[in-house]
C-alpha cells in the first residue's frame, strides 16, 4: 500500500481507534487511561495505517485483560525527533519462548479466531513508516507494546 502523509496528532488517532472497538472497555470495566507530554508534537504519517497499528495493539490488549483489568498508553517525545507511544496491559502477558515469534506471519497464541497476522502487519507498517515496535512481557503481570515513530517520514 502507498503511505498517505498527512499531519496526525496522535492522542485524537488512538481516541479514535478506541471508538472504533466499541464499548468493550467500558462494558468489561476495563480502565483505559492516557499520559500525554504537553509537548507532543505531530507527526507525519498516513491515518489509516496507523489507525490499522494500534487497532490491532489495543484489539491484543482487550483480549489480554480480564474484566476490570487496565489499560495505559502513554505518549511522549523521543530522542531524534521521534514520538513514542506505549500500550501497556495488566493481562496474562506473554510466554518468552513466544515474544520472538509475535511478529512472525501466521503466530497466534489466540485459541479462537485469530489468523496471526494482526502482529504481523502491525510490524511491517510500523517498519514502513520509519518506525521501531517493541513488546515486553511477564506472564501473569502483562504486557507492553512499544511503537517509536518519527516525526517527519524520510524522504
Amino acid at each position: 500500500m502507498d503511505v498517505q502523509s498527512e499531519k496526525i496528532d496522535l492522542h485524537a488517532l488512538l481516541k479514535d481507534v478506541l471508538g472504533f472497538l466499541g464499548r468493550e472497555a467500558e462494558y468489561r470495566n476495563i480502565r483505559v487511561s492516557f499520559d500525554v507530554a504537553d509537548d507532543l508534537p505531530t507527526i507525519e504519517g498516513d491515518r489509516s495505517q496507523l489507525q490499522q497499528v494500534f487497532l490491532n495493539i489495543l484489539n491484543n490488549a482487550l483480549a489480554a485483560v480480564d474484566n476490570g483489568g487496565t489499560i495505559d498508553i502513554a505518549l511522549k517525545s523521543g530522542e531524534n525527533h521521534t514520538v513514542v507511544v506505549k500500550v501497556t496491559d495488566n493481562g496474562k502477558g506473554i510466554p518468552e519462548a513466544d515474544i520472538k515469534k509475535i511478529f512472525e506471519p501466521f503466530f497466534t497464541t489466540k485459541k479462537s479466531g485469530g489468523t496471526g497476522l494482526g502482529l504481523s502487519i502491525t510490524y511491517g507498517i510500523v517498519k514502513k513508516l520509519g518506525g521501531e515496535i517493541a513488546v515486553e512481557s511477564k506472564l501473569g503481570v502483562g504486557t507492553t507494546f512499544t511503537v517509536i515513530l518519527p516525526e517527519q517520514r524520510k524522504a
